[in-house]
């Protein structure tokens, strides 16, 4: 939870403090656990659109264990105006069974986007599995809120 309190902090401060421009800053590498190692690498294009409270859906791809597995994005969050599409890509850590990827994730989010942008996502399920990512955002979008996401495996085999 503090890793997610800091991320907060450092992505808000990261994305907001460029917005005169109306270009977002590059989101800072928010710290781990020195033991958690990456154990998986995701890639995900959503779009998300905000009145006060906001909706997000998308599909994305994990690479874990050496094999590639499709999953969907839904879920929404507070505090953003505006919409956006965003593609992004990271890395898991703590990821040590394929069924502890699917799930409800907490994740902190700054934007600021008058037509591109970046920023950065710290997301978090209960099963301790983390994703640390970098976006690349369209749209015109003003966030700095706390989402809860469900990412679902599309089919394992």
């Amino acid at each position: 939870m503090k890793k997610i309190l800091f991320g907060v902090l450092a992505l808000c401060g990261a994305a907001l403090g460029d917005a005169s421009t109306g270009m977002a800053a590059t989101a800072p590498t928010v710290p781990t656990a020195a033991d958690a190692a990456t154990t998986g690498q995701i890639s995900f294009s959503l779009k998300e659109l905000d009145v006060g409270a906001g909706f997000t859906w998308g599909r994305g791809r994990l690479v874990y264990g050496g094999r590639t597995y499709d999953f969907t994005i839904s879920g929404g969050g507070l505090v953003g105006v505006g919409f956006s599409r965003i593609e992004a890509s990271g890395t898991i850590r703590n990821l040590t069974r394929l069924r502890d990827f699917d799930g409800t994730y907490w994740a902190v989010q700054a934007e600021a986007t008058m037509g591109r942008g970046r920023g950065g996502k710290v997301m978090e399920n209960n099963h301790g599995v983390d994703i640390s990512l970098t976006t690349s955002t369209r749209g015109a979008r003003l966030a700095a809120e706390a989402m809860r996401v469900t990412l679902h495996l599309r089919q394992v085999a």
